[in-house]
């Protein structure tokens, strides 16, 4: 069977075969602006799946993984195309400052799908909807816990009302997760505007949300789950051989509330992350300048530790951590790997 190469700009890949470049995206006044791209193209047809790092720069578990992986398929083995992207945000890479870049101080998870006419932010968000994800069937968008949260892994789906396309990014998450999974839907207030996977999913790709790490570190366990969870979604797909495992004790992340100080001064925690909290349950105390606790600090609800901001002094508003509302997840079956 004849298959078509895929092109990206002046990268064109033949079926079996991996090549990699640098997709110009604009300029600043100290040099051009890039973003690197890998096509693996498979010698068998199969899905395109695209996978992204690094939208946000100092997240490096998930872009890790996917530069990893970029390495390490073997195009002979693969049934489709994976087009990787380690690090979509090279301002923010360089520069090495979270959630927001150096440049224009925009969130590139906050203004997908970009402009053609924007700021450099816009355009990294314009160059990868309109020539990268354009092509693609599935995306797994890899993050992690930025430079100031500890965070509990989880993989996320944006509903869209389409039945296939949704059964579709469900059982992309179940597999991609090794514990906790979260569905939102139209209205959902837990999901900003602009994110890379909502705006893919409206754009009828089956698109993930995966979280792994913490606090800017590269820890190797990280590193693993995000392998083993684009891994595990691929054997789903069909583009690699034998059945995906989804862990048997899933959890479907269906609220979250916040822990904020009140007080000023230095929080001291007593819960970790991972961990389940009651209702009403001590989580920490705010400590004053001699010592004195001035603040005990408690959960308003039920939930599972998600998110720990590590900052030790904290001001009055103050987030200090953010817990799941949990239920357990209905059986899953993917006995046998399916494109789509």
């Amino acid at each position: 069977m004849i298959r078509d190469s895929v092109r990206i700009r002046d990268l064109v890949v033949e079926p079996g075969a991996t090549r990699r470049g640098l997709l110009r995206v604009a300029e600043t006044g100290a040099g051009p602006v890039d973003m690197p791209v890998v096509v693996i193209h498979g010698g068998r047809p199969g899905p395109t799946l695209c996978l992204t790092g690094g939208v946000h720069a100092t997240e490096y578990p998930g872009q890790t993984a996917v530069r990893e992986l970029a390495r390490q398929l073997d195009p002979a083995g693969l049934a489709g195309t994976v087009i990787a992207v380690p690090v979509v945000n090279l301002p923010m890479f360089a520069g090495r400052t979270p959630f927001v870049s150096p440049i224009d101080g925009l969130n590139l998870n906050r203004v997908a799908p970009g402009r053609p006419d924007g700021t450099i932010t816009e355009l990294i968000a314009h160059t990868l909807f309109s020539e990268v994800l354009s092509l693609a069937t599935h995306h797994i968008d890899c993050h992690g816990g930025d430079l100031t949260e500890v965070l509990w892994p989880y993989a996320a789906y944006r509903l869209t009302g389409k039945r296939e396309q949704d059964e579709t990014g469900v059982a992309m998450a179940r597999c991609y997760s090794p514990r906790i999974v979260a569905l939102f839907g139209d209205g959902t207030p837990l999901v900003p505007t602009g994110t890379v996977t909502t705006e893919a999913a409206r754009r009828g790709i089956a698109s993930i949300l995966g979280e792994c790490g913490s606090a800017g570190g590269l820890d190797p366990a990280d590193v693993a789950t995000h392998v083993h969870g684009i891994t595990n979604v691929m054997r789903y797909l069909g583009m690699l051989a034998g059945a995906p495992v989804v862990p048997p004790n899933q959890l479907l992340g269906t609220g979250q509330f916040v822990v904020q100080a009140r007080r000023s001064g230095l929080v001291r925690l007593s819960v970790g992350i991972g961990e389940t909290v009651a209702e009403g349950q001590p989580v920490g105390e705010v400590w004053d300048l001699f010592g004195d606790v001035v603040e005990t600090l408690r959960a308003p609800a039920r939930g599972l530790v998600r998110i720990i901001w590590t900052h030790k002094v904290v001001n009055p508003g103050d987030l200090v951590l953010k817990c799941w509302v949990t239920e357990p997840a209905p059986p899953f079956s993917a006995t046998d790997p399916r494109a789509r």
